[in-house]
């Protein structure tokens, strides 16, 4: 018993062998996963090219707002040439029967007719004109939500086919929780602040395509902006907007200064002075008899004592309202000037230039070292003799770069030529 062995004791002795291979399940398995890999494929691909518009669309860059530049051909305010019409031939000796210089009576029917001609010219010109609520909400001790307001007229100026872009004013959206925007139709869409100007107190607010009522849209128009450097003393306007300080008003007058002038940083502005009525918190736009917006009212800027409109010529504004709407950059110096001009130059014995009036503190240009009462004469070397040329010298520089401005300086012995580098700044 103790020499058997181990393996004495199996009883069992068996291979288990494996189970053939079913070719054919195999096949039929690996078929069906081809199949659904392919199916999936297509699927994916059909779903892929369903959407890739959409995609497209929404990844797609905004295109650029862009103004084309009004040329200031004539100072504003310069008394255009009077065309003196030729004499009739009277040679033949025949004498007239005085139907052909008989004028049509003008009454009071042809008087209505006019104002109804112009209101309708406003009306068209208000599809393009918004209101532009800011709305801030508040809760007291007794955790009550309140909400105060504050309104302006808005005007659209431009379409990238994903937005709309509208300049108003800052007051309306300055420190508030939420933008409305109602449109000519009554209806109401959220607003988007981009950016505002500190000289003018204009911004642009913008407002999304895919927000809009599809009748709206197809109804509203983008504003057509006319050249303001041909508007003359004493030419009709139509003030729309919300001139009286209430929307959706309409005035008519004449156009009675376009001399006026207002420095601040780094821009100086003609004023659209009008002989129409109206509120110190009147706002929105002055617009030819056809239909083109030479002005945007801004009574900020209007003498306190008379209550007239007043607006800023859209011609020196259009470079502005382009930055504001591709949310770019201000470039900033930081200088208050006056042209000094040629009757200036002789009677003060001033150099011909822009005389620097008041250097904001902290400023690009008071810490290159230019002073109150320097005149700039050059530009990165180019002469420089009125502000209309500083402001247009200073808009084609980019934030960051380094520009030479040159100035004369009067000293104990005259006036001397000073030179520096000043880095442009961001307003």
């Amino acid at each position: 018993m103790e020499n058997r062995k181990k393996d004495d004791y199996k009883f069992i002795k068996e291979v288990i062998k494996k189970k053939p291979v079913d070719k054919k399940a195999v096949l039929i398995k690996l078929g069906c996963t081809v199949g659904s890999a392919v199916l999936f494929g297509l699927v994916a691909a059909f779903v892929f090219v369903q959407f890739l518009p959409i995609i497209e669309e929404k990844n797609q860059k905004p295109a650029q707002i862009e103004f084309e530049d009004d040329d200031p051909q004539e100072i504003p305010g310069a008394t255009p040439e009077t065309t003196v019409s030729p004499a009739p031939d009277n040679s033949t000796g025949s004498q007239s029967d005085g139907s052909a210089d008989k004028t049509e009576e003008f009454g009071v029917a042809q008087y209505k007719d006019v104002y109804v001609e112009m209101n309708d010219i406003a009306q068209d010109a208000m599809k393009s004109m918004v209101t532009v609520t800011g709305i801030t909400s508040s809760e007291d001790w007794f955790n009550i939500t309140t909400e105060s307001t504050k309104q302006s007229s808005g005007l659209i100026v431009a379409n990238n086919g994903q937005e709309l872009f509208i300049l108003t004013e800052y007051r309306a959206v300055d420190t508030v929780d939420r933008v409305m925007v109602t449109f000519f139709d009554n209806t109401i869409v959220d607003g988007r602040y981009q950016k505002h100007d500190t000289n003018t107190g204009l911004t642009v607010v913008k407002v999304d395509l895919e927000d809009m009522e599809e009748d709206t849209l197809k109804n509203m128009t983008v504003a057509a902006l006319g050249n303001s450097y041909i508007t003359r003393q004493g030419e009709p306007v139509i003030a729309i907007g919300s001139p009286m300080g209430y929307s959706n008003s309409v005035a008519n007058g004449q156009v009675t200064s376009v001399t006026n002038k207002i420095t601040s940083t780094d821009v100086e502005y003609n004023l659209l002075t009008t002989n129409i009525l109206g509120s110190s918190l009147g706002s929105g736009a002055l617009i030819t008899l056809d239909g083109e917006v030479i002005g945007i009212i801004s009574q900020q800027f209007a003498s306190s004592d008379k209550g007239v409109i007043t607006g800023l010529p859209i011609s020196q504004l259009k470079s502005m309202i382009e930055i504001l709407s591709n949310n770019g950059e201000i470039p900033y110096l930081g200088i208050q000037g006056q042209t000094v001009t040629a009757e200036i130059a002789k009677q003060t014995g001033m150099p011909r230039g822009v005389y620097v009036s008041v250097v904001n503190m902290d400023s690009p240009a008071i810490q290159a070292g230019i002073q109150n009462a320097d005149i700039l004469i050059r530009f990165n070397g180019e002469d420089i003799d009125n502000m209309n040329k500083y402001q247009e010298k200073l808009r084609k520089t980019q934030v960051g770069e380094e520009v030479t401005l040159t100035v004369m300086r009067k000293g104990a012995e005259g006036y001397v030529e000073f030179e520096f580098a000043v880095v442009i700044g961001n307003q």
